[in-house]
């Protein structure tokens, strides 16, 4: 019943986008240049939705001939301070990225492997019994790259629910004030959750796999994972706006705060900071860094081109989201069923549940980064990127 489940609710979220996109396509303006259809669909996207308080995009690309950036609506309520390009964002799960990266940079310097079990580098204090499935306890043979595509098949801390009938993002919402810690989302999994399925048996989101891969990170290279981040990414890629929240500061102090995000009209700004967001969503930047990242990724200056190919070369469909998975790496390709009249291109990167994002699509050599910072649409941002795409496809270069 749980599967079918699943499928449905796929198949509605595949039939709701090909729905909006044909009414998009169908009743938009005319424009004479990319620009000004950039600067629409911004607009457009924030007057959409009265729950929608602002939003930030960010477009390049790859051969360095066309950027562009818009932001509009209010960042901070409180003082009502308007959103710019330069607002730090809650960039949410796409930190699943950065720390699937510093995994496979450390497979690459040969200070891991990718098939080693977990329990190689964890103590049995963390992950005993965390994963024991009709009766049978794989804790100990769930290994790196299981948590990489999340076939690990443990429980998702945040999203489901544990044996007092409640999610931790439930808990983090009835209380926004109190603090947690990593080891207090891990326990949860562990001492009151089931697993979903045996290891490899399937593939489902689960922010807890990568808690554990920031764990796995820090005990590798003895540091804090804050300061692989800067070591790795943040320094050398002059990622001036990005850090990990609570733990570490930017290169340069932020001229303003960290965009307020939304479940509904409700403000949870402060749960973003409580302690619990990290390896698996903790990251603050701003939508350039962002795709400064992402280019460097793609371009071989982080790892190697093969190395990322091995990232994308083992995505699955999951099934709880509709999108496929590798190791860090989301890929949407719209089902050929819907999509044999609007043509839009797969596209890979990562989504973050603030209605964050930062993808890049191969076949137009295009970087986008943006947010709606708002948790209860998930369909906006993909609709968002969707008619970005569809704009570089209708007028020609050199784009203005």
């Amino acid at each position: 019943m749980k599967a079918k489940n699943i499928l449905i609710g796929l198949l509605v979220v595949i039939v709701v986008l090909g729905t909006s996109l044909a009414a998009w396509q169908f009743t938009q303006p005319k424009f004479s240049n990319v620009s000004q259809e950039l600067d629409y669909i911004v607009a457009d996207t924030i007057k959409s939705s009265p729950q929608i308080k602002n939003c930030a995009l960010y477009v390049k690309k790859g051969d360095g001939s066309f950027t562009w950036s818009s932001a509009v609506g209010i960042a901070n309520q409180d003082g009502q301070a308007p959103m710019t390009v330069d607002t730090p964002i809650y960039i949410a799960s796409t930190t699943k990225l950065f720390t699937a990266t510093a995994i496979m940079k450390l497979y690459e310097d040969g200070k891991l492997a990718l098939d080693d079990p977990i329990a190689k580098y964890l103590p049995a204090s963390l992950i005993g019994g965390i994963h024991v499935y009709q009766g049978h306890d794989y804790s100990n043979q769930i290994t790196i790259a299981q948590l990489l595509a999340h076939t690990s098949g443990i429980a998702d801390y945040y999203d489901e629910k544990a044996k007092d009938g409640k999610t931790m993002f439930d808990l983090f919402t009835a209380d926004p004030q109190r603090t947690w810690t990593v080891d207090e989302t891990i326990a949860r999994v562990r001492n009151d959750m089931t697993p979903n399925f045996r290891p490899d048996e399937a593939a489902s989101y689960s922010d807890t796999n990568y808690q554990l891969l920031g764990k796995i990170i820090e005990s590798v290279t003895g540091k804090p994972l804050e300061e692989v981040f800067n070591t790795f990414f943040f320094t050398p890629l002059n990622l001036k706006h990005t850090w990990l929240v609570g733990r570490s500061k930017p290169q340069v102090a932020p001229t303003a705060a960290i965009a307020d995000v939304f479940l509904g009209d409700m403000n949870i700004t402060r749960i973003r900071s409580n302690g619990a967001y990290w390896a698996d969503g903790g990251i603050v930047s701003t939508v350039e860094d962002e795709v400064t990242f992402l280019q460097a990724l793609n371009a071989g200056n982080i790892i190697r081109k093969d190395t990322l190919q091995l990232m994308h070369n083992h995505w699955r469909q999951l099934r709880n989201i509709p999108f496929q998975y590798g190791y860090g790496t989301m890929y949407l390709e719209i089902p050929a069923e819907i999509n044999w009249a609007t043509n839009v291109p797969p596209i890979w990167g990562h989504t973050g549940s603030v209605g964050a994002f930062l993808y890049y699509s191969p076949s137009l050599d295009l970087y986008m980064a943006g947010t709606i910072n708002q948790t209860s649409d998930n369909i906006t941002p993909i609709m968002l990127m969707i008619k970005v795409m569809k704009a570089f496809q209708k007028h020609e270069p050199p784009y203005k």
